[in-house]
Formats: C-alpha cells, structure tokens, sequence
C-alpha cells in the first residue's frame, strides 16, 4: 500500500515518531487519565487473551452529510411541491422543461437520501477496523483506497514489532493529532503499510500506552473499567434499532442492561436526529464484517470463555434487544422515527397552507 502523496514516503521524513513496541518502558503515569482511559474503554468491541479490537471512530462528517440530506431535501419539497401540479400540459416544450427540472432538483437535493438508505438496506462496512492480535503479535486489517469504492477490501497483516508509530500533524485538526502506525521496508526505509486510527477525542499517547499494555503485559496491567467496557455483539446483530441504543449506552443516558430509564431524552434527542443515529448504527452493524475472512478467523482463536479481562457481560435483555426481540427497545424506535417522519411533513404542510 502507498502514501498518499502527501504524506512522507520514507520512515525518516515522520513528523513525531514516539516509542516503538519493547523499546522502551511504557509510562503508567499516561493510563491514569479518566477521561481518555473512559473513551477508551468505551470504544472497544472486543478484549480477550488473543486479539483487542475498538468500534472505529464516527466522523462528524456523516452528521454533516446527514444534516445536508434533511435541509436539501426540505428545501425541494418546499420549492417544487406547489409546481408539480401545475405543470404546462399545454406546451410541451415548457412541459419538457418543466419535467428535466423537477428531475435535476432530485437528483441534485435527494442523491445523498438514496445513497443513505441504500446503505442502510445494504450494509456495506466504511471505515477500516484494526485487529490487534495479542497471540501472533501482530495487526491485521482492510484495506481500500478512498475513492475505489467498487474495489474490494483487501487484507493485510503486518508484524507489530515492526510499527513506527508517528503523531502525525493534521493542521485542520483542533482536537488532538491522530496517532499513525506506519511500516516500513527494513532495506529500503519506505513505508509500505499505514494504520490510521484516526480518533481525534482522545490523547493519542494514551492511545499507543492502552495498545502497547495489551499487546506487551498482562491482563491486569491493561486499565479495563467493566462499567464502561461493555461486549455489545454489533456487527452479527440483527436489530438496527439496538445498534442505535450503543450511542446513548456510550454516553450514558441509558442503562446497559437495555431496560427502562433516560427514555425521555432517546425521545427528546432521538427524534431531532433519527436518522443519524440509525445510519452510526448501520455503521456500527456492518463495520466489523470483515471478521468473516477466512484468514483472520485462522488468526481470532480465542473460543470466549475465560476472559481475564473484566469486560461487562451481555445481559438477558441486551440479548434479546441485539436479536430483534426486546419490544421497549423496537417500540421506543419506531415511535422516535414515526415522531421524526411527522415533524417533517407537518413543516412542510405549514409551509405551504
């Protein structure tokens, strides 16, 4: 795999190269930050003896995308509504215009609203998900570059001892700089493999200290709170609606066990932006289908019992809420988007009585 143009292409052009995996003695004094050890231990899928895995960071931009979506489509129906039905049967040339407009505005303003359902149906994964697999000592992922999306995933998996791990600068970025992971030739010095964990809410020090502890330590070195560190099965689960609950569980609003309390603020917040909430569940549904490849089942062996890490377990009715059969949870959903759907045709209907 190449850099982007970019980007540097070779391992001594890294812009702020840190500890290299057993190099050096990890500072402990990094794990000690609440707020991001909290964040962290809320992004991760999965934790066990043989492989770590977190649910990719959501880029703002899809609320961005989402957003877009609603205001255009609001702004179509609301200046072409009135027009459909006063079209000039009369005089087909003006009839013929008339037509190629109404069809330009939709492709223009309702592409993004098609492509997102068809996603939402489809459920093609979008961001890379990293493997980080304790028993090889190694790193397996997906790779594919942005802007072939016809072009399958490909697999790679590069040896964790041979990681630069690199702060690189984003100068767009107000938040904290992304920690990069590169690999590079070890006759030549270019890079051939780059690993973006491009979460932008957390210190990325303490990032590489929680991945090094891991994959370097034992078990109990690893700073794993249960009341954050949840097994949420996403990626086989059946219901989008559960998916979505993970956003408030994560921030938490509701509780983890999936019964009962915060309803009203899924309602108050869920309502404004359904929507969003059900495509980052989609996202959260599809991203880790990847695990399906052959070759990395042969690398994930862990057979899931006896974890020595203090991950919370699944409870009864968050089983039955990834399954498709916990009625509060699908009930509370289909009134949120039925809320959503309402709220939009009542400002369109005002805006044209």
């Amino acid at each position: 795999m190449q850099l982007r143009d970019d980007f540097a292409t070779h391992i001594s052009e890294l812009h702020n190269p840190i500890d290299r995996p057993y190099t050096a003695s990890i500072d402990r004094r990094l794990l000690e930050s609440t707020e991001d050890i909290e964040h962290l231990n809320k992004e991760i899928h999965d934790v066990n003896p043989d492989y770590l895995t977190f649910l990719p960071a959501y880029f703002w931009v899809f609320y961005f995308v989402i957003g877009w979506v609603y205001f255009s489509s609001f702004i179509f129906f609301i200046s072409s509504i009135d027009e459909i039905f006063r079209l000039e049967t009369s005089n087909a040339p003006l009839l013929v215009l008339d037509i190629f407009i109404l069809l330009l505005m939709f492709i223009v303003f309702c592409a993004l609203l098609v492509l997102l359902l068809y996603q939402l149906i489809r459920k093609h994964f979008i961001r890379t998900q990293y493997y980080f697999l304790k028993k090889e000592q190694k790193i397996a992922y997906y790779y594919r570059p942005l802007m072939k999306f016809r072009q399958p995933y490909e697999l790679k998996v590069v040896d964790y001892k041979n990681v630069h791990p690199d702060l690189h600068l984003d100068k767009y970025n107000q938040a904290y700089t992304p920690l990069n992971l590169y690999v590079a030739d070890p006759k030549t010095g270019d890079i051939t493999h780059h690993l973006k964990l491009e979460d932008y809410r957390v210190n990325p020090r303490v990032q590489w200290a929680f991945i090094r502890t891991y994959m370097e330590n034992e078990a109990d070195d690893l700073p794993i709170n249960p009341e954050f560190c949840e097994a949420y099965p996403a990626d086989t689960s059946k219901s989008l609606f559960a998916c979505a609950d993970i956003i408030y569980r994560k921030n938490g609003i509701l509780p983890s066990d999936h019964s009962g309390g915060g309803q009203i603020m899924v309602f108050i917040i869920g309502s404004i932006i359904a929507l969003g909430n059900l495509f980052q569940a989609n996202h959260y549904q599809c991203t880790k289908r990847a695990i399906l490849h052959p070759d990395v089942q042969k690398l994930l062996t862990w057979d899931g019992q006896h974890n020595p890490y203090p991950i919370q377990p699944i409870t009864y009715e968050a089983k039955l809420a990834f399954e498709g059969r916990n009625w509060e949870v699908n009930v509370r959903w289909v009134c949120i988007i039925l809320i959503n759907v309402g709220l939009f045709v009542w400002a369109v209907v005002a805006y044209n009585s």
